[in-house]
């Protein structure tokens, strides 16, 4: 059985700065790598958002095709593309500086992304730099329609500095959003961004109190991944990269991989089997690590986790 996805949020390209101190162009934006994730395991996915007429955005476009992502008819901007410079620390973690402004990405409206929604949608994903006040008007009245369809709704909460200049703004619009989903990823920095104190572990299972019959993801980074529900707090500790990369793409291809899994297993739900949504974990931990051991985001196919595991 082939499950029926689609993302919407952004593609733009990382300029990764290297050791020499050059910047090496990749093509990423959370949303995107999530996309090429899930067509690398398996499913039938669609990214929705709309890619610029640019240089930049012909890339993103023979990319999704090469990848084997459904990209709809007209679905073109004339907007430019967005940038995220990418500096990496001592530890190689990415710190980034966004250029978002007039981009292609955001370019559409409700009714628009409504007529390009597939139909026998399985899940549909966003979050990261779709999680802005401006889109509330464009995602809140298509989420509302994917719950009447019985579509289950993933987000990746992702916060980035800089993104709004009214920050308390932008938190405010990221709890309106995860009110509509199903599954939400969230990690230790995400809820610090969001002006969050106290035990991280705590702070995700307080997220399940805006949700209905949800499920949250949290990551802590070399602590692990926790997937809480009402009823469970599941542990799975990191797969170490060998050799190592960078940790690019690492939150996008845990995330994806895990929903693949979930998918598969017929599991996105918090009342499946403890074990499956355990396996579905450890799936997703695996597929991040084996991404780190390269240069920006590479996500594995399906066949290439599963030959790695125990």
């Amino acid at each position: 059985m082939t499950f029926k996805v689609a993302v919407f949020g952004e593609a733009l390209f990382d300029m990764i700065e290297q050791e020499n101190d050059d910047y090496r162009p990749f093509i990423g934006g959370s949303p995107y790598n999530v996309a090429r994730s899930f067509s690398r395991q398996g499913l039938d996915c669609s990214y929705l958002s709309p890619i610029s007429t640019d240089i930049f955005g012909d890339k993103i476009y023979q990319s999704a095709v090469k990848e084997g992502i459904n990209i709809p008819v007209n679905n073109r901007s004339m907007q430019k593309t967005s940038l995220a410079l990418v500096y990496k620390d001592e530890q190689g973690n990415p710190d980034y500086s966004l250029y978002r402004k007039s981009v292609a990405d955001l370019d559409i409206s409700a009714e628009q992304l409504l007529d390009m929604l597939p139909k026998d949608l399985d899940l549909f994903h966003t979050g990261s730099l779709a999680l802005v006040p401006e889109m509330l008007e464009v995602l809140i009245p298509v989420m509302a329609e994917l719950k009447s369809r019985g579509v289950k709704i993933s987000i990746d909460v992702n916060v980035r500095k800089g993104v709004e200049i009214d920050h308390g703004k932008y938190v405010a619009a990221i709890a309106q959003f995860v009110t509509f989903a199903d599954i939400v990823k969230v990690s230790d920095e995400d809820l610090q961004l969001q002006d969050l104190t106290g035990d991280p572990e705590h702070l995700a299972s307080a997220m399940l109190k805006q949700m209905t019959n949800g499920m949250v993801v949290l990551t802590l980074g070399e602590q692990g991944a926790h997937f809480i529900t009402e009823n469970l707090n599941i542990k799975q500790d990191v797969f170490k990269a060998v050799p190592m990369g960078d940790t690019v793409g690492a939150g996008d291809t845990f995330f994806s991989a895990m929903l693949a899994q979930l998918l598969r297993d017929n599991a996105l739900t918090p009342t499946a089997k403890q074990q499956d949504l355990a396996y579905a974990l450890k799936f997703g931990s695996l597929a991040a690590a084996i991404n780190v051991s390269k240069i920006g985001c590479q996500p594995p196919t399906h066949q290439a986790v599963l030959s790695k595991l125990d």
